[in-house]
């Protein structure tokens, strides 16, 4: 028997009559009936006798019957799975960033995905940029929050916003009293950021270099802005950081001022090329480019 057949052998079972399971499946009784006899005659045996005025499954149809329930419980459960995909209420999302970028912009983008989408599964690997765009290049992740540049012919890349390296300082600190501070004044001080060989650390040497100033020396080399504020707020000396961290509000206590030379800092989505963007990502990027790029 066709599935089309089952079908409507199983609306004539619920409804117990043709006209009824016409209505249940938005066809005509004519094609409800046409339906039924084919399969009477196909299968050589009668399935529904009229008592009453109703249609009575014959023991041999009845004896379907179990199976036909789970035949189109499946089928109402992947309707109803595909209907939760299309409207992004459920599936899985895998993010790839660095530990700065998810505090600084994930958490409220997260929290409203997950409001409106209360069964997605999010999963967040919190890894070095460079790592995080291989995990993204490799598929293992649906997109990913990076800084640029991305050199990567797997991925396709979008700026979402343009920070700054910033000097973050407790708010009594001297530094905190200027509107910006340049690298000569971070001579005498502890200073705290990522090494020369991170994303980060490349930018401020360069822009140092291309200036004519020396670039400040390292007193302890941080694994991301992130910690390097966590730092600072322990009384460890002055960071030099992305100055998105500050989006966080995690560092009330801190004084953010300009770096100069001024160092900007892009930030982007990237996504595997070649790959159908899932509802999900697309979702949450959306709430990025609206909360970040006005």
């Amino acid at each position: 028997m066709t599935l089309r057949q089952l079908e409507t052998l199983y609306a004539i079972m619920r409804a117990g009559s043709i006209t009824a399971a016409a209505r249940n499946l938005h066809v005509t009784q004519p094609a409800v009936s046409a339906v039924l006899k084919h399969a009477e005659q196909q299968l050589q045996m009668t399935l529904f006798e009229r008592i009453g005025g109703r249609l009575h499954p014959t023991p041999e149809a009845l004896s379907l019957l179990p199976d036909l329930e789970e035949i189109f419980g499946r089928i109402d459960t992947v309707s109803r799975t595909m209907q939760e995909l299309r409207d992004g209420r459920t599936g899985k999302l895998v993010l790839a960033t660095s530990p700065t970028l998810v505090n600084a912009f994930l958490p409220q983008a997260i929290a409203a995905l997950r409001a409106a989408t209360p069964k997605l599964s999010v999963i967040v690997h919190s890894l070095p940029t460079p790592m995080a765009i291989a995990r993204v290049s490799r598929r293992e992740a649906d997109m990913g929050l990076v800084y640029a540049p991305v050199a990567d012919g797997a991925l396709d890349a979008e700026d979402l916003i343009t920070s700054e390296m910033a000097v973050v300082v407790p708010h009594g600190h001297a530094l905190a009293q200027q509107a910006a501070v340049h690298a000569r004044d971070l001579r005498d001080e502890s200073v705290i950021s990522t090494g020369p060989g991170t994303r980060l650390g490349a930018l401020v040497e360069e822009a140092c270099q291309r200036e004519g100033e020396t670039p400040p020396s390292i007193g302890i080399e941080a694994s991301s802005s992130l910690a390097a504020c966590m730092m600072v707020s322990c009384g460890a000396g002055v960071g030099l950081v992305d100055r998105s961290i500050e989006l966080s509000g995690r560092f009330d206590d801190l004084a953010f001022r300009p770096f100069r030379p001024r160092i900007d800092v892009r930030i982007q989505l990237v996504f595997p090329r070649d790959r159908p963007r899932s509802r999900a990502s697309m979702q949450l990027a959306d709430w990025l480019q609206r909360k970040y790029r006005g």
